[in-house]
């Protein structure tokens, strides 16, 4: 019974060893076939419609500056008159030199004949000596005056001070400035000795 068994199993044996070939043939062949369905994508447009404008161009506007106002017409000068020969006519304004200056406007007219005239007085200064020490007072002082109306600076003298030793020096720096219009005799300047004048020292109150 054995050997019966035995052709009979051979056979059936190749058959399902042949079958089982074909599957796994079939198998192996058939992953190289597997196709996957790509995915559907749906493409929208998009276009955005602009309008297009060209550049605008700046114009800068600039005003027109003002019209220049008129020049003021020429004033023509009027004509000196000198008078006669050998007059002058000479009017000083008043003028501000500083503190401590007294000056005085005078029309000295022609060169006529007249007595010297005052044309600058300058005050001195208060001494500061004095002053710190509430010291009040005056001075007289003496001067010439020239044919040109200055004053010579040796010829001013103090006569008289009240009190001595304080206010003397400042009096006679302050007479050596003066300036006077000269005494006129005949058309010609003339020398004035013992011209005096009296300076006052009050403190402020």
């Amino acid at each position: 019974m054995k050997p019966i068994r035995l052709y009979a199993a051979g056979p059936l044996a190749a058959v399902c060893t042949s079958g089982l070939f074909l599957v796994m043939q079939g198998l192996v062949g058939g992953e190289g076939e597997v196709q996957i369905e790509p995915d559907k994508q749906r493409l929208i447009p998009v276009i955005q419609d602009v309008d297009f404008k060209p550049p605008e161009r700046m114009i800068r506007t600039v005003e027109k500056p003002p019209e220049p106002e008129p020049q003021p017409p020429m004033v023509k000068e009027p004509p000196v008159n000198t008078g006669e020969p050998g007059k002058m006519n000479i009017s000083i304004p008043g003028v501000k030199t500083g503190p401590g200056a007294n000056l005085i406007t005078i029309n000295l007219g022609s060169n006529s004949d007249g007595d010297y005239l005052p044309l600058v007085r300058v005050q001195p200064q208060y001494p500061r000596r004095a002053q710190e020490r509430g010291i009040e007072g005056f001075a007289v002082v003496e001067l010439t005056v020239n044919p040109d109306g200055s004053v010579p600076a040796e010829s001013v003298v103090v006569v008289e001070a009240e009190p001595a030793g304080y206010f003397e020096a400042n009096s006679i720096k302050a007479a050596q400035k003066f300036k006077y219009k000269p005494k006129v005799v005949n058309g010609q300047g003339q020398t004035v000795t013992g011209v005096r004048y009296k300076f006052s020292f009050n403190m402020a109150k």
